[in-house]
């Protein structure tokens, strides 16, 4: 793969209409997201604990990469044992996760009839329980149905997309954004980012390189979507920073 797969900023108007709108109601409350996204990417590249980490990833950045789309992938894992304590909770028991969907919808759904006669469920009904800072009912049961959609959400991607852990997914993004924005998969460089994440010494180059040959054509399948949406927004973000 080539850089030329990276998309030019005259071919994303409509993503880069959407940054500039937030960017500029930012700017009109004096806070400039893209000068402080760019110092955040700075100050997770500087947080890598190891020297050898932060040379990686600035010469990912040498090699094409750019650091707000890389930090990204970092963050993402990173929060990944975090994700994984839901994830094993969701897929673990699918009797408790069927219970928990049936309960949420059924709460959604006792709130619509206990307040249907008694508070506006549209417009009018917001306004007189934000007067008394108090939760809309519609915002309250769509917050609920929300997380029913992420608990079949999750059941989705462990079977449909074949997806054993959000480490997985991670690595996987980390992989796919360096190939399409260097051109080649760099897995030197990757491996020392990855093992410093999770703190192992014993995630090689060898190791990662291993671990892409076995998983990377399967993700690639579901979750290339997600590369190229970085890879776009990375590309909006780094024009205006």
């Amino acid at each position: 793969m080539s850089r030329s797969s990276i998309p030019k900023i005259e071919e994303l108007t409509d993503l880069f209409a959407l940054w500039n709108t937030y960017r500029n109601s930012r700017l009109a409350k004096g806070f400039d997201v893209a000068s402080e996204f760019a110092k955040w990417a700075t100050e997770v590249a500087e947080g890598l604990t190891s020297p050898g980490a932060r040379e990686e990833f600035g010469e990912l950045c040498e090699a094409g990469c750019f650091p707000q789309g890389l930090a990204l992938t970092v963050l993402a894992l990173r929060r990944a044992p975090q994700l994984e304590i839901w994830w094993s909770k969701t897929m673990g028991d699918p009797a408790g996760r069927a219970k928990a969907i049936r309960s949420l919808e059924d709460a959604a759904q006792t709130l619509e009839s206990l307040y249907s006669g008694v508070i506006p469920l549209g417009k009018d009904g917001e306004n007189e329980l934000s007067r008394i800072g108090r939760i809309p009912i519609p915002r309250l049961t769509s917050e609920l149905r929300f997380h029913i959609r992420l608990i079949n959400l999750a059941q989705m991607f462990r079977g449909d997309h074949e997806t054993h852990s959000p480490e997985e997914v991670a690595k996987f993004l980390l992989s796919g954004y360096v190939r399409h924005m260097t051109g080649d998969f760099h897995d030197r460089c990757v491996s020392g980012l990855v093992g410093e994440v999770i703190h192992s010494d014993r995630y090689t180059e060898d190791a990662h390189r291993m671990w892409r040959k076995r998983n990377y054509g399967r993700l690639e399948k579901h979750y290339l979507w997600m590369v190229k949406l970085l890879v776009a927004a990375s590309v909006v973000v780094a024009h205006e920073a």
